[in-house]
């Protein structure tokens, strides 16, 4: 019976998140295969600095490489704490990828098959590019269809991609 409860668990932890700590700026979690990663949110300077509400740039940072693997509950991890984002905020949430290391479009990809998946209606998307003479910014603005700053948030989205987002 004991066999049973461990592999019953094994099952049900390859379709939940990874638990995750809070830190001062988002989350930290340690997958199975020993990587660490931080989600953060950081506040990110609009134009119009409108105070009804705050544009945040999510990022996700590899903080300590382990073995690879193909890993899905990396992918529930990161779904589960930008729910938990707009659970607690009716702000938006900018996700930036540029050329640096050529892998911007990978991430893209990543994100589009992500949001996709997700099917969180109250949820919309929108995209947009811009290049600098050094890389190219790709970037995905996510917003709360209901959100009632919404117009505002986009208008703040596209200036910055006009400024290449301060690049």
């Amino acid at each position: 019976m004991a066999h049973w409860t461990v592999i019953n668990q094994t099952i049900l932890n390859l379709h939940t998140p990874y638990n995750h700590v809070r830190t001062d700026y988002g989350y930290r979690f340690e997958t199975d295969f020993g990587f660490i990663y931080d989600l953060t949110f950081i506040r990110y300077p609009t134009l119009s600095e409108c105070p009804e509400y705050v544009l945040f740039m999510f990022n996700i940072e590899q903080v300590k490489k382990g073995k690879t693997s193909v890993d899905e509950r990396i992918q529930l991890t990161i779904e589960h704490v930008l729910s938990l984002f707009f659970e607690n905020n009716s702000d938006a949430v900018v996700v930036v990828m540029d050329s640096t290391d050529g892998k911007h479009l990978a991430r893209k990809r990543l994100f589009d098959k992500w949001y996709h998946q997700t099917g969180k209606i109250s949820i919309e998307k929108y995209e947009a590019s811009c290049k600098t003479e050094e890389i190219e910014i790709i970037t995905t603005l996510f917003v709360e269809k209901n959100n009632p700053f919404k117009n505002i948030i986009l208008s703040d989205y596209y200036e910055l991609v006009k400024i290449n987002f301060y690049s």
